[in-house]
């Protein structure tokens, strides 16, 4: 009976140390869930929207330049002058330029005469050629023809040019300095005259520039 309960108890002793070196395998730690970001692609944030570019100006144009005889110009011109030989001067003409630098146009002026010059009066018709042509400055050549118009004596004819130049002067004024000659016509016209060309300087006033 004390042998058995021995056996026994050395059963059981054996028994609960296997059970105690056999344990059973510890459980794997649960996964630790993936931190907000990570491991899945986010999208990147949308950009706010830009606020539409205001409308820019339109170019400037840059200023006309205005030239003594652009196509359009019209020409108005006055004369007046004095001298002891050719008396009191009167002149008056227009002109219109049809294109730049072209310009017909009609003049009349009339000299009171003096002591060695009779009266005389001139209704002539002119074309005006601008070669040259400056914001300040311009050259001209006219030609004219027409009637010539004699006190007490008959009338005749007359043609002729003028080289001048023209300087602006502001506000649509410009000053002529120029100088010009006048051939009588026909020859039977002025042979009782002291001569047959009329010729001399020239200072007027244009308007139109």
């Amino acid at each position: 009976m004390t042998k058995r309960v021995a056996v026994l108890a050395a059963v059981w002793s054996f028994t609960s140390a296997a059970g105690a070196q056999t344990s059973p395998p510890a459980a794997p730690p649960p996964a630790a869930s993936a931190a907000p970001g990570e491991g899945v692609a986010q999208e990147p944030p949308e950009a706010p929207p830009q606020p539409p570019e205001p409308p820019q100006p339109p170019p400037v144009a840059p200023p006309l330049v205005r030239l003594y005889g652009d196509r359009g110009m019209p020409e108005i011109a006055v004369g007046l002058g004095y001298s002891s030989t050719a008396g009191f001067l009167a002149a008056g003409g227009f002109r219109y330029f049809l294109v730049d630098g072209v310009a017909p146009g009609i003049e009349a002026t009339y000299v009171h005469g003096g002591t060695n010059n009779n009266t005389y009066g001139l209704v002539l018709a002119s074309l005006r050629v601008v070669p040259l042509r400056t914001p300040g400055v311009a050259l001209a050549l006219t030609g004219r023809t027409g009637r010539v118009l004699l006190a007490q004596h008959p009338d005749g004819w007359g043609a002729g040019g003028e080289a001048a130049v023209i300087i602006r002067l502001g506000a649509g004024a410009a000053l002529e300095l120029g100088y010009e000659f006048l051939r009588l016509l026909p020859g039977s016209f002025c042979a009782d005259l002291s001569t047959c060309v009329l010729q001399g300087p020239v200072i007027g006033l244009r308007f139109g520039w």
